[in-house]
């Protein structure tokens, strides 16, 4: 899985996160989502909730990080519909069951 620094240079290489970008993150969600021209084509699957269904199909893409803060939190990104835009969660709880992304070395 991409580290929470690898993330973070995409999203600059992209245009930048909601949290800290002139476009607030807008040109990176347009250029990652699926059909988008970086061809990292991601998808909004939305996370698990307390009780054990899927929420939030088709308005968020949430991806893990493969950094972690303690065995129970990590950050990860977060595609928001709705804003149409990337933004950085620093605490996720890993009990989300959120998607990831592998790379390639």
């Amino acid at each position: 899985m991409p580290t929470d620094d690898e993330w973070q240079q995409l999203a600059r290489h992209y245009g930048g996160l909601g949290n800290d970008s002139p476009e607030k993150g807008k040109a990176t969600y347009s250029a990652l989502l699926s059909g988008g021209a970086s061809g990292f084509n991601a998808v909004l699957g939305g996370n698990r909730s307390g009780d054990g269904k899927y929420d939030r199909l088709q308005a968020h893409g949430f991806y893990w990080t493969g950094s972690e803060n303690d065995p129970m939190t990590a950050p990860f990104y977060n595609f928001g519909k709705g804003s149409q835009a990337l933004y950085r969660q620093p605490q996720g709880q890993k009990q989300m069951a959120v998607s990831v992304r592998c790379v390639r070395e």
